[in-house]
C-alpha cells in the first residue's frame, strides 16, 4: 500500500479529493491545511500529487523528488532547460520518480485512442488534429492549454519536430485567447493544433473543456472526443465504439503503482517531460 499526499487545489487535486471510492493500492493522506513543504518532505508518504502552479509547484516537485518520492505532476513541470536540469538532479540525488501526467493523456478516451494509434492495425500515423476550447475569459492559451496538447502529441509521436509555425492573437478579448499551430515531424507527420477561449459561458465545458482529436493513419482513422462516452474508431468495414468511464486522475494513480513496482518504462517519463518542455519552448518562440 502506497501513501499519497496532495499538494495544491487544481483540477486533478479536486478530482482526487472528490472521488470517494477505493483507490486500489493507494492510501490517500490528505491534509490541505499543511504547508506544501511539510507534505513534500513527509517520510510517511511514498508519493505526492503536485497540482500547484508556478515556482511553488516546481519547488514542491523538486523537494519531493529529493526525498525519494513518486511525484505526479503536470505534463511540462519545467519551463526552462535550467529548471529541467534541476529536476533531473533531484531525481539522481534523491532517487524519486517523476510522472508527468495530463488531464488529456490520462483520460480514458485519449488513452484508448493512443492505444489504437499505436496498434499496427492503425497503420502509419500521417496526420493529427487537436482542438481544445474553453469558455471565454482571462488567460493566455499557450500557457493554459498548450501543455495538455503537447503532452498528447509527444505520447503519440516519438519524432522530433523540424517545423513549427504559430499564428496567435486575441479574438475574443485583450489577451492571447486563440492560436493555431502547425507542426511537421522529422518523419513527416503533420500536426494541427487549435486552442481557443471562445465558448459562450452558457455552454457546458467541464474540466479541460471541449476537446476534439482526429488522427489519420494509412489503414484507419480515429476521432477522440473526451466529453462523449466512447472513442469511435472508423475502418473501411464499419465503426467501432470503445466506452470509457474513469476520471484521468485514477489512471495517474495506476502509474504511481506501476512506478512503485519498479517497472522499466518508468525511466522514460523524465525524458517525456523533457520532450514536452522542448516542444512547448519551440511553440512559444514561434509565437513571439
Amino acid at each position: 500500500m502506497i501513501s499519497l499526499g496532495i499538494i495544491g487545489s487544481g483540477l486533478q487535486a479536486q478530482a482526487l479529493r472528490g472521488h470517494g471510492g477505493p483507490l486500489g493500492g493507494i492510501r490517500l493522506v490528505d491534509t490541505p491545511a499543511r504547508n506544501w513543504r511539510d507534505i513534500a518532505e513527509d517520510p510517511v508518504l511514498g508519493a505526492v500529487l503536485v497540482d500547484l502552479a508556478g515556482d511553488a509547484g516546481l519547488a514542491a516537485i523538486i523537494a519531493a523528488l529529493t526525498t525519494g518520492k513518486i511525484v505526479v505532476c503536470p505534463p511540462a513541470p519545467a519551463g526552462t532547460l535550467a529548471d529541467h536540469t534541476r529536476l533531473r538532479a533531484a531525481v539522481i540525488r534523491g532517487g524519486g520518480t517523476l510522472l508527468p501526467c495530463g488531464e488529456l493523456t490520462h483520460g480514458e478516451a485519449a488513452r484508448r485512442g493512443l492505444a489504437a494509434i499505436a496498434d499496427p492495425a492503425f497503420g502509419k500515423l500521417t496526420s493529427l488534429y487537436i482542438a481544445i476550447r474553453q469558455p471565454r475569459g482571462p488567460g493566455d492559451v499557450l500557457k493554459d492549454l498548450a501543455p495538455e496538447a503537447v503532452a498528447f502529441i509527444t505520447a503519440a509521436i516519438p519524432d522530433d519536430f523540424s517545423s513549427v509555425r504559430v499564428a496567435a492573437g486575441g479574438l475574443f478579448g485583450t489577451e492571447r485567447d486563440s492560436v493555431v499551430i502547425i507542426l511537421r515531424s522529422t518523419k513527416d507527420v503533420v500536426v494541427t493544433i487549435e486552442l481557443a477561449k471562445c465558448l459562450p459561458a452558457s455552454l457546458p465545458a467541464p474540466g479541460l473543456g471541449e476537446v476534439e482529436i482526429d488522427a489519420i493513419g494509412t489503414l484507419q482513422a480515429i476521432r477522440i472526443t473526451p466529453l462523449d462516452s466512447a472513442v469511435r474508431i472508423h475502418r473501411d468495414d464499419g465503426t467501432a465504439a470503445r466506452p470509457w468511464l474513469d476520471a484521468a486522475v485514477l489512471a495517474m494513480l495506476r502509474d504511481v503503482e506501476r512506478a512503485s513496482s519498479g517497472l522499466p518504462e518508468v525511466a522514460g517519463w523524465l525524458h517525456r517531460a523533457a520532450s514536452n518542455r522542448a516542444l512547448l519552448t519551440a511553440i512559444r518562440a514561434a509565437a513571439m
